[in-house]
């Protein structure tokens, strides 16, 4: 069998025509290798050079890198985010609601000052959280200023316990 080159066909003759394989020509020559006593014919393997591992520098010594500051976020803002979300979903309780949502701002706005400091982070969930308490107060007013209209219109001043 000859060997073969789709990239050169002009100087070789056409491609040998083998039923087995339909005509496709192989995608890379096959190497030869010269048949010596103590080697017998080996079919397109070549064993590979041994290359010998790099010396020892590269394992012993990991690659540098830059020293960042550890950024931590501002546990503040975080709890301003959780208190005005669960202010968000309590607005129908009226006394818990304002009080909720007063914390909420207060632990927001901390949080946000924290967040602007060097080595901080945080200053989203401080944002996010000042919004849902703000947003959590103004249906609270309006509920509780409906329970003091209806108590008014009652004709009881103190609520319940009187």
């Amino acid at each position: 069998m000859t060997s073969y080159d789709p990239y050169q066909p002009e100087r070789q003759g056409p491609a040998p025509v083998d039923p087995a394989w339909q005509q496709y020509p192989p995608s890379a020559p096959v190497p030869q290798l010269p048949q010596t006593p103590q080697t017998p014919q080996q079919w397109g393997t070549q064993p590979y050079p041994v290359q010998p591992y790099a010396a020892q520098p590269y394992a012993a010594q990991p690659y540098p890198m830059a020293a960042y500051p550890m950024l931590r976020t501002s546990g503040m803002a975080v709890a301003g985010m959780v208190v005005g979300i669960v202010a968000l979903v309590m607005f129908w309780v009226p006394f818990l609601d304002l009080l909720l949502g007063f914390l909420a701002i207060g632990l927001s706005w901390a949080g946000m000052l924290q967040a602007d400091r060097p080595g901080y982070t945080g200053k989203g969930m401080g944002i996010a959280g000042l919004v849902c308490g703000i947003i959590a107060v103004i249906p609270a007013l309006v509920i509780m200023l409906f329970f003091f209209g209806l108590f008014a219109a009652a004709g009881t001043a103190c609520g319940i316990a009187c």
